[in-house]
């Protein structure tokens, strides 16, 4: 009998290609499963690693932004630190090894850093660039991770704002001659009676105007001083011609103030700019101040929100004065004096400078790069600057960086430069003293360059003062005057105007600086106006600082009555590019202009 076997062969065959399939299979997806925990891990440390260079690149940096804030303290503290270039062996940032700052052991974090600029550079741009590494180390065996900025540094100063005052009243020289009455010992004497002007009060009147210099928040208290045998004190009744009484030894004297010449801001006034005063300001109306850096330095307000006098209030759509720390002015201009030629700033080991020094009444007009300069009473220059052989001649020269017009005692003629011209009144008027033995520069034209020039008294606008590439490039003029910048308005005996409107100053493209007195219109409340349109106004592009504020004419805002309206407007050029060696503020904090990334 035959016995037939199944076919199990053939079915354990198949079975056992089932099971390869499937163990393949599996090992595959251990395979795939291996890559992606593989890929997966070399992600998680890639990212790791990642995540720490992240960390230790955010760590370098922050340590690069404290070397940058260490060198502005120590430019803080010593404002003259930029001397010493990369040159300072006391200070480890200038090695290659760095500071090291303090509390980052472990993971140590330091600083390098490298002045760019050169001394005479800062001197002249009042700029600094400066170049900081800060370095990160992780620790033993891990790469340091370093990070670099190339910041520019620049003080705050007048450059940084369109109007900058110290004092908010009309300047007590132009306006105080005598006091309208006086209290001593319980008894008032007044400028007044007979004829209206009986009795005189003489007091020390130059106390008077230094009550009136006081900030504003100040001087328009009642002055009290004592008399005495050196500042006697007198009412003199004019009527019989006799003294009244005589103070001598003793007493307080109580001086009515009335003659300080408040000043206010105004409707229709609109500052084009960043704004600052020392003082406190007067406004009465809706003033529009556009920019945000609007600022007054008084510090204790009855109201916090209201830093200003007065009943009118700042227009809506601009901003309000906030506080903003005092910008002391310097008391002269007598440190340019080292940036000229020849040598008269008293110190032989520095060199002579790149500027020009003339001396007595210096007449300057700008004709693009060059300049027809006339100064009768200098005797020693550079051929550069001037011929003096032929000084009593116009001569044409190549403007230089920086121009000083010093005082002098040597002989000279009285309007030899041209002013006054003749029929010009310089008694019944509030004008400049054209005595020519003074510092005194006389300037107009227009410019293609880069020049300050600086006067130990005064400046007078005689034209227009324009820069001939319209703001476009990097021209840049500056004035600074000892005393005053006047603009030239002459009037004659009968305070009639000796210039048609035409013929007047109504462009002035500079950086003005009016170190002991004002920015100011001559006769600005004599003659008939010369701002008759908006084009005809007296146009200010760049940046005015003075000690006292500064009139330009009379008027309601809208129309002029005598002189000019006004238009200033800042020129934000000057955030990045200022004139040669222009003066900062006696104290100014050092902050950064730009900072990149390397």
């Amino acid at each position: 009998m035959t016995t037939t076997r199944p076919a199990r062969g053939r079915c354990w065959q198949r079975h056992r290609g089932d099971d390869g399939v499937a163990l393949v299979s599996v090992l595959g997806m251990m395979l795939i499963l291996t890559l992606f925990l593989i890929t997966s891990l070399a992600f998680t440390l890639q990212n790791a690693t990642s995540s720490r260079r992240t960390q230790d690149a955010k760590a370098a940096l922050a340590a690069a932004e404290a070397g940058l804030d260490e060198y502005i303290a120590r430019l803080n503290a010593d404002s003259n630190y930029f001397v010493l270039g990369n040159t300072d062996t006391g200070n480890a940032a200038f090695g290659a090894a760095g500071r090291v700052i303090p509390g980052t052991s472990g993971t140590t974090a330091k600083y390098t850093y490298s002045v760019l600029s050169s001394s005479a550079d800062v001197t002249r741009d009042a700029a600094l660039r400066i170049q900081v590494t800060g370095t990160s180390s992780p620790g033993a065996g891990q790469p340091a991770v370093s990070r670099t900025i190339t910041a520019t540094l620049k003080p705050r100063g007048f450059l940084r704002y369109v109007y900058v005052s110290d004092v908010e009243i009309l300047d007590p020289v132009l306006t105080v001659s005598s006091i309208p009455f006086a209290t001593y010992n319980g008894n008032s004497y007044y400028n007044s009676g007979v004829s209206g002007t009986r009795y005189r009060y003489y007091g020390d009147v130059n106390q008077i105007r230094s009550d009136c210099g006081r900030y504003y928040y100040n001087s328009r208290q009642t002055a009290t001083y004592t008399a005495g045998a050196a500042t006697p004190v007198y009412v003199y009744d004019t009527l019989n011609n006799v003294t009244t009484q005589t103070i001598t030894t003793a007493g307080t004297v109580a001086g009515y103030n009335g003659q300080c010449a408040e000043i206010q801001w105004a409707a229709n006034d609109t500052i084009q700019g960043p704004f600052h005063s020392n003082d406190g300001i007067q406004i009465n109306g809706s003033v529009l101040f556009t920019d945000p850096l609007t600022e007054t330095s008084w510090s204790n307000p009855p109201s916090t929100s209201k830093r200003w006098w007065g009943t009118g209030t700042p227009n809506g759509s601009g901003y309000k004065p906030v506080y903003g720390a005092p910008i002391p002015l310097p008391s002269g201009n007598s440190t340019l004096l080292q940036y000229v030629e020849p040598d008269v700033d008293g110190d032989a080991s520095t060199p002579v400078g790149p500027g020009c020094y003339y001396t007595g009444a210096t007449r300057i007009i700008f004709q693009g790069s060059t300049m027809r300069v006339l100064s009768p009473a200098t005797t020693n220059a550079p051929s550069r600057c001037l011929d003096t052989a032929n000084r009593a001649t116009e001569q044409t020269k190549t403007i230089p960086p920086v121009i000083y017009v010093d005082s002098t005692s040597n002989s000279c003629t009285y309007g030899a430069v041209g002013y006054p011209q003749s029929g010009e009144s310089t008694t019944v008027a509030t004008t400049t003293d054209y005595t020519c033995t003074r510092g005194t520069a006389y300037v107009s034209g227009s410019y293609d360059t880069q020049v300050t020039v600086a006067a130990k008294d005064d400046i007078v606008v005689t034209g227009n003062v324009t820069d001939a590439d319209n703001q476009t490039g990097t021209n840049i003029l500056g004035l600074i005057a000892g005393n005053y910048v006047w603009v030239y308005h002459p009037v004659d005996s009968g305070g009639s105007n000796l210039l048609s409107s035409a013929n007047g100053v109504h462009d002035l493209d500079a950086a003005i600086l009016a170190l002991r007195h004002s920015f100011l219109v001559q006769n600005w409340n004599r003659g008939s106006a010369l701002s008759t349109s908006t084009a005809t106004k007296l146009n200010v592009t760049g940046s005015i600082a003075q000690k006292f504020r500064g009139p330009v004419g009379t008027g309601n805002g809208v129309s002029a009555t005598t002189g000019y309206l006004k238009n200033y407007v800042y020129d934000s050029r000057l955030l990045v590019v200022q004139p040669p060696y222009f003066l900062p503020p006696e104290a100014s904090p050092w902050t950064v202009s730009t900072i990149t990334d390397k």
